[in-house]
């Protein structure tokens, strides 16, 4: 799998895939939202997008990809507030296009991130129902990329922290380009 993604928080994302003989891309911007693969370029295997609901769940996502991979882009400012939790987590408030997503980060001594958990607005649940159900994942194996630390082991997914987490995320990173 190869897959690249631009990540501008809290503006939007755009995420594109090529594996095999399937290839697509997830993106948010201020006005829409869209999931579209296709098998050989030709045949459409997935088209969601454009309700409130499905950009909802895409606010949610392009702010659990900032805190897994561009927490930088979640220094306080007009769109972001923070509040302490405890003595290593902190709750990050994103706020923007009339979409607010808490998420909380839980911080090693060293200072790294090493867990991020959230409610985040999904149909993944056996009712196939939008709802706020818990979300997250777990940063390891830091390495430095144009000087920023990040991690390039992350793994997550939807009901994390329940026994019905299922970590259908899991990236083993080779390398990062921030432009």
């Amino acid at each position: 799998m190869q897959a690249k993604q631009l990540l501008a928080p809290p503006y939007g994302l755009v995420w594109c895939l090529k594996s095999g003989a399937i290839s697509g891309s997830d993106g948010l911007t201020s006005a829409n939202s869209w999931t579209r693969f296709w098998l050989i370029g030709l045949i459409p295997l997935v088209r969601l997008g454009g309700s409130h609901d499905h950009r909802r769940s895409a606010f949610g996502r392009l702010v659990a990809e900032a805190a897994f991979w561009a927490p930088a882009a979640l220094l306080p400012s007009e769109f972001v507030r923070w509040k302490p939790v405890d003595s290593n987590t902190a709750r990050v408030l994103l706020t923007y296009a009339g979409f607010e997503q808490a998420v909380d980060m839980v911080v090693a001594e060293n200072g790294l991130p090493t867990r991020v958990t959230m409610q985040r607005w999904s149909n993944e649940n056996p009712d196939k129902e939008f709802r706020w159900q818990p979300f997250g994942g777990e940063l390891s194996e830091f390495r430095e990329f144009a000087g920023y630390t990040l991690p390039t082991r992350v793994t997550g997914g939807n009901h994390f922290g329940t026994d019905n987490y299922f970590p259908f995320y899991k990236a083993s990173v080779k390398n990062i380009r921030l432009l």
